[in-house]
């Protein structure tokens, strides 16, 4: 107050002058109206220092009003020390104005007199410590200053009574002083509670309104009746109303008019009387959609009441839209628009949960691959949004569609009010897709026949287990693919336990060697000529601890889909090759391997064989390795190439199952084969049909011609071997002669054919 110079410090100075300031007529009229009192008491005393001090304290009011009047209507922010200074000397002067009275007239006065100045003087004490008590030593000053001179002038007196008057002012005079002080103090903790006030509420306005036109909310209040008690442009436009509109509305009421999820969500939310936050509205305003999030706390009056609610309102339209994108991304094929996997899987649950009957039908475009490879990612993406759409313009909105992914489709197809039974529905149902996609497409000018194969599981009430559904469709599948591709199959039991038997059986197989499961056969290869062993063909068996004997036409074909089928192949090259040099029921004799496609086509498979001869000793001449046609379908000059390689270590090489693949007359003139294979149907045939002898005398021919061996597969009766050696075949095989023996059951059967030499034709050896 006195001390301080700094802004706030004057901003309280210039509020306690004011508020002297603004008193200051009235207490001049006081001053006058006083002085006018003593003056008239004191009349019959009148003397020139009378009214000399009358006509001093008008001025000094007159003064002080014109003061007054000047600065009327100029409202005072901030004041000096010096003002608060110049104040307190002013208040000094006026008070020692007033101490002439009692030091020199009252004395003199008469005992009525001395009442009156006493009276006035008291009153004139308490009225001027009041109005200055806003500037703390001017009040203080102004009382000290009339205390001492009515001390003075009381102790001055002879009369006793005064002596206690005096007393009781000593008591008086300090409680108006800390009076004063007191009222001060307040006031001006009043004053700077109200500027701190007033500086947080500007605050707050810049923060809001910064708030509300950068952010992307609002702040809204309602009363006790819901409406809202103010409404600012953001809030207006969040609400899509007019300013003016907004300002009217009830809140809950109009939200729940609104609202097009649940109208009650907001006025529940204001009933529960405690603190919400982020609650979701969906709401449409004029055809217009959006979603706002409200956060809001109750009101309480001084009785702990609620009046009112006040809050944000967030706009949440983009991220609702965002999240809607993401789910519909996450459920859905980007590429065709339809369900995903995930979406399907989700489906099927429900309709489990459901307890209703459905199928499942998984579609694998036939030749979708070919048209992907040979015309571009472009168009067989396009093809893809073909069928998708052919698969809704058929299922209709009834049944769900999905990619699975690829060229993999699936149909949910719910359980639907039919006359017939739910199995003929399905069974209709399917034959109609399968039969519309496997009619031409139009992508582009191009007429494209992609076909498709069908898998179809069924689901009863009481069903759970989705991804035992989806492996029955899958098994159904790959039936159908197996039975010719273009067709739908319907799980059952049976194809199931052929998957699990494959399942096992693939299992098994990887660990089959390392628990000395697989074992070595062998079937002589007879001379037709001379009747003599020529060689043995080396079979696979493999003996399940279980489940028994396994069929090689079975385990092959395993472990060539696996991946198995390297490992398994150079452990028959290795065994057999070490056989051959070791075991005394092969001496002499040539051994055949055959050899799987797969195998041939592996980069080291020449590195194979000749680490096989190499570590068991065996003359590459009496190795012969069986190859069937198919090898040359997807890469001839490849296999080309390692059958070369191969031949180049000494190895021969035979052509199996001459005529019943994809053979072609040029590979027999680009590679020297050293023998041909005459598939045993041509064999069989041949007796009974003069067509079959036809073809196995040209094989016959045509291989002699070429300097090749041939070997006659199968050979069953004397009939058989008797047609066979008339046609000049060089080698026969066959149960007629020996079926598939271990080594002791091969050195057994060497000694008994030893002794049959004679005979001229054969017969099988027990």
């Amino acid at each position: 107050m006195y001390q301080d110079e700094g802004v706030q410090a004057g901003k309280i100075r210039a509020e306690h002058l004011s508020a002297v300031m603004r008193l200051t007529p009235y207490a001049m009229a006081a001053n006058v109206g006083s002085a006018s009192l003593v003056l008239w008491a004191l009349r019959s005393q009148h003397g020139p220092g009378l009214y000399l001090w009358f006509l001093a304290l008008v001025a000094v009011a007159v003064a002080a009003v014109h003061r007054w009047a000047q600065r009327r209507g100029k409202p005072l922010h901030t004041a000096s020390l010096r003002a608060v200074r110049r104040a307190t000397l002013q208040a000094s002067a006026l008070a020692c104005l007033w101490s002439l009275l009692p030091i020199c007239w009252f004395s003199t006065a008469s005992p009525g007199q001395q009442l009156v100045i006493a009276t006035l003087f008291t009153g004139m004490l308490s009225a001027g410590t009041f109005v200055l008590n806003p500037l703390p030593k001017a009040s203080v000053a102004y009382a000290c200053i009339f205390s001492t001179a009515a001390w003075w002038a009381l102790w001055s007196s002879a009369d006793p009574m005064m002596a206690g008057v005096a007393v009781l002012l000593g008591f008086y005079a300090p409680m108006n002083v800390v009076g004063a002080l007191s009222t001060w103090r307040k006031a001006t903790a009043l004053l700077i509670s109200r500027s701190e006030a007033i500086r947080q509420e500007q605050l707050l306005a810049v923060v809001f309104q910064d708030f509300e036109q950068s952010a992307n909310e609002a702040l809204w209040e309602i009363g006790a009746d819901g409406r809202l008690a103010q409404a600012s442009a953001r809030l207006s436009s969040l609400l899509r109303l007019p300013n003016a509109h907004a300002a009217n509305i009830a809140l809950p009421q109009w939200i729940a008019q609104h609202c097009t999820t649940d109208p009650t969500a907001f006025a529940q939310a204001l009933h529960k009387q405690a603190p919400f936050h982020s609650l979701p509205i969906a709401l449409s305003v004029n055809g217009e959609p959006f979603h706002l999030a409200f956060t809001g706390k109750p009101i309480k009056d001084e009785w702990g009441h609620i009046c009112g609610w006040r809050g944000v309102a967030a706009d949440k339209t983009s991220i609702v839209h965002a999240q809607q994108q993401l789910e519909r991304l996450a459920h859905s094929d980007s590429l065709t628009q339809l369900a995903n996997r995930f979406f399907m899987h989700h489906a099927i649950a429900q309709e489990m949960r459901a307890h209703r009957h459905g199928a499942l039908l998984l579609i694998d475009l036939d030749y979708f691959k070919s048209i992907n490879d040979s015309l571009g990612h472009s168009v067989g993406d396009a093809v893809l949004q073909k069928v998708a759409q052919r698969l809704q313009s058929i299922t209709g909105g009834e049944h769900l569609v999905a990619r699975l992914g690829g060229d993999e489709f699936a149909v949910l197809l719910r359980q639907t009010p039919v006359a017939v039974g739910f199995l003929p529905y399905v069974q209709e149902q399917a034959d109609a897709l399968v039969t519309a996609l496997n009619q031409p497409l139009s992508v582009d000018g191009r007429r494209l026949r992609i076909g498709a194969s069908m898998g179809v599981a069924l689901f009863e009430p009481g069903s759970t287990d989705v991804d035992a559904l989806l492996v029955q469709a899958d098994t159904a599948l790959y039936e159908a693919k197996d039975q010719g591709r273009g067709r739908y199959t319907v799980y059952t039991l049976q194809m199931g336990e052929r998957t699990q038997r494959k399942a096992r059986l693939e299992n098994d197989l990887r660990e089959a060697i390392q628990r000395q499961e697989l074992s070595l056969h062998w079937q002589p290869l007879i001379e037709i000529k001379s009747g003599q062993i020529a060689g043995v063909e080396a079979l696979l068996r493999w003996q399940h601890p279980t489940l028994g004997p396994i069929s090689p036409a079975e385990f092959i074909a395993i472990a060539e889909q696996s991946g198995a089928i390297d490992a398994l192949g150079d452990w028959v090259l290795r065994n057999a090759c070490d056989a051959a040099v070791r075991e005394p029921a092969l001496a002499g004799l040539d051994i055949s391997i055959n050899v799987s496609t797969l195998q041939l086509r592996e980069a080291d498979f020449v590195s194979q064989v000749q680490a096989a001869l190499e570590h068991s000793g065996l003359p590459p001449q009496r190795l012969a390795l069986e190859i069937t046609e198919s090898i040359f379908i997807e890469d001839a000059p490849r296999a080309l190439q390692q059958l070369h390689a191969l031949q180049a270590l000494g190895v021969r090489i035979a052509l199996d199952d001459f005529g019943t693949g994809y053979s072609s007359l040029s590979y027999l003139s680009q590679f020297p084969f050293h023998t041909l294979k005459i598939d045993r149907s041509f064999v069989q045939k041949a007796v009974e049909q003069t067509s079959g002898q036809t073809i196995v005398r040209s094989i016959v021919q045509m291989a002699s011609a070429l300097g090749m061996r041939t070997v006659a597969e199968g050979v069953e009766t004397q009939a058989q071997w008797a047609m066979l050696s008339s046609m000049g075949a060089t080698q026969a095989q066959g149960y007629l002669l020996s079926r598939p023996c271990t080594l002791q059951g091969l050195q057994q059967f060497r000694g008994q054919w030893r002794a049959n030499e004679h005979h001229a034709a054969p017969s099988a050896p027990t």
